[in-house]
């Protein structure tokens, strides 16, 4: 049976998620961001012989899904095409025609490697814009600029930046942080400066940063992958993204 969490549940969730891994993190960091309190950040627990198997959570359209050897797919997958979504993430291709990529980890260490810290996030959103391509997608204006404050003043986000004179020429982002672990995403560096270490200096920093969290990455798996090897990161598996639409069914 799959629960909507409120503050009955609300330990067993908590409970569940407590694990270096990244869906888990991804559903940590929004329940430590939001909690139970907004109609936009949703959650629920998958249970099997009454214990908590599976945890689900749903940021507007967004899902994500951290499932365990006890999680009923079939079940789940019903109830996903019943609430609807606008994307599903999963370690498991539970729909048909899902766009996989590779997921990397490492664990922090102490490499005395500096950058600014929480950078105008206006300056930041340019320079994502700047570089959006085909296999990096930028968020809109305003969906980022008010998820990142608020997890930032909720310490459950971290940006760092490079300068170059005034101008921020490179950042790196924690779009998920837990007491855990940290999923580090929107690395950019402005065109005109790559190939120079100034992404390396960001994502290195931004490790320096995060105490001995275990750190994950979500990549296409065509890109970056000798990027991240040279700092440590090793593949440990596949992510699944399946795209829909709110309120539609998938079939």
């Amino acid at each position: 049976m799959i629960y909507y969490i409120d503050n009955t549940r609300l330990s067993d969730l908590q409970t569940l998620i407590y694990e270096k891994n990244i869906y888990a993190c991804k559903i940590a960091c929004l329940l430590e961001s939001y909690g139970l309190k907004y109609d936009f950040a949703e959650f629920w627990i998958q249970y099997e012989n009454a214990m908590p198997v599976t945890a689900v959570s749903k940021f507007y359209g967004d899902m994500t899904v951290y499932a365990t050897a006890q999680t009923d797919f079939d079940e789940l997958k019903e109830f996903l095409q019943i609430t609807g979504f606008t994307s599903v993430l999963c370690e498991r291709e539970i729909f048909k025609e899902s766009y996989s990529g590779i997921i990397m980890e490492k664990i922090s260490v102490n490499q005395d490697v500096k950058a600014e810290i929480n950078p105008d996030l206006n300056e930041v959103y340019r320079l994502l814009e700047s570089c959006k391509s085909d296999t990096f997608e930028v968020p809109e204006y305003e969906d980022f600029v008010l998820d990142m404050s608020h997890k930032i003043r909720h310490e459950t986000a971290l940006c760092v930046g490079v300068r170059e004179g005034e101008k921020l020429i490179a950042t790196a982002v924690t779009v998920a942080q837990s007491e855990m672990c940290a999923v580090i995403g929107a690395v950019a560096t402005d065109k005109n400066y790559r190939h120079s270490g100034y992404g390396t200096k960001c994502v290195n920093a931004l490790c320096n940063l995060l105490n001995g969290r275990k750190i994950f990455i979500m990549r296409d798996e065509r890109e970056n992958e000798d990027f991240y090897k040279s700092m440590g990161f090793e593949n440990k598996g596949k992510f699944y993204i399946k795209r829909g639409k709110r309120n539609d069914t998938v079939l």
